[in-house]
């Protein structure tokens, strides 16, 4: 049987690990945001020059 310490640190581990995953996904899920938001711009630009391209203007 575990005693009452020894519970104790194996629940503050528990919720430091619970802690740290949840960091860890918040970082992953924001840097796949901004991928995103890069990926968004850069294909906005593509369209921009393909209309201005469309309508026979130079770019």
């Amino acid at each position: 049987m575990v005693d009452t310490d020894e519970a104790r640190r194996i629940q503050r581990r528990i919720n430091t690990l619970l802690r740290d995953r949840d960091a860890i996904r918040r970082m992953l899920e924001q840097a796949d945001y901004e991928r995103l938001s890069r990926d968004v711009g850069r294909q906005n630009v593509s369209i921009e020059k393909l209309e201005v391209l469309l309508s026979g203007q130079d770019v």
